[in-house]
Parts: structure tokens; C-alpha cells; sequence
């Protein structure tokens, strides 16, 4: 019979743990689905939010009716616009000062840029109306 030394044996112990079943996995899997929920996700839907407040404060209701803010990343607000007049009205509402009136509104939120996309969020009925695509 071979004698083993330790470090044979460790290395055996090593392999053997890559292979074992881990009954742990589910547990580790959710620690990190929850800590990727608390580091990344939750702090900016709360940024989102209080740009959706301070957006709802500031402008006009009907600019509101056809504008829907899509995503905040790294100081971008990206905003889906479902009209071209629409759209143009609120870009030179950026220009005027719409962009540091958020700031003001949202101190605690950092915002560099507004980006105003064209398109909807919603399906229209048969009748017309709005049905949101978020039911």
C-alpha cells in the first residue's frame, strides 16, 4: 500500500468537495440574490421613485399623461414619450431648466443628463383607451 502524505490528502478532500452535491446551494444562491436586491436594485427604484415624485410635481399634468419615466442608471433618466409634440414640448422643457428643477426637487438623487425616447408603455382598446402593458 502507498503511503500518503498530507498534501495528497488535502488535495483528495479538495477534488472530492467539487464533486460532493451541495445541499447549501439554494441557501448561498438566495444570500446573493438578496444581497444583489439590497446593494443594486432597491437603491436605484428608490432614486426612480423620487424622480417620479418630483417629475409628477413639476410638470404639467398633461405632459404627465404622455410621458413615463423608463430607467435610471449612473445619473440617466431615460423617458419613454408616446407623441412627437409631446415629446418636443418636453425637450424644451429640459433645455429651460426642467433638468435643475429636478436636481432641486431630488437633491439626494444625482442627475447628469435627461434622455427623452419615443414610445409607449401602453395598448390602446377598441374605444381608445389607454390599457397599461404594467397590469
Amino acid at each position: 500500500m502507498e503511503k500518503w502524505d498530507k498534501g495528497k490528502l488535502e488535495q483528495l478532500w479538495r477534488q472530492q468537495q467539487l464533486w460532493r452535491p451541495r445541499e447549501a446551494l439554494p441557501r448561498s444562491l438566495k444570500a446573493s440574490v438578496d444581497m444583489f436586491m439590497r446593494r443594486a436594485v432597491i437603491p436605484r427604484q428608490k432614486k426612480l421613485a423620487q424622480l417620479a415624485r418630483g417629475w409628477v410635481e413639476l410638470l404639467p399634468e398633461e405632459l404627465v399623461e404622455h410621458s413615463c419615466l423608463e430607467d435610471y442608471r449612473a445619473g440617466r433618466l431615460r423617458v419613454l414619450v408616446d407623441s412627437a409634440p409631446h415629446l418636443a414640448e418636453l425637450d424644451m422643457l429640459i433645455r429651460e431648466r426642467l433638468l435643475d428643477q429636478l436636481r432641486q426637487v431630488c437633491p439626494g438623487v444625482p442627475l447628469w443628463q435627461i434622455r427623452l425616447v419615443r414610445g409607449r408603455w401602453y395598448h390602446l382598446d377598441e374605444n381608445g383607451n389607454k390599457i397599461s402593458n404594467y397590469n
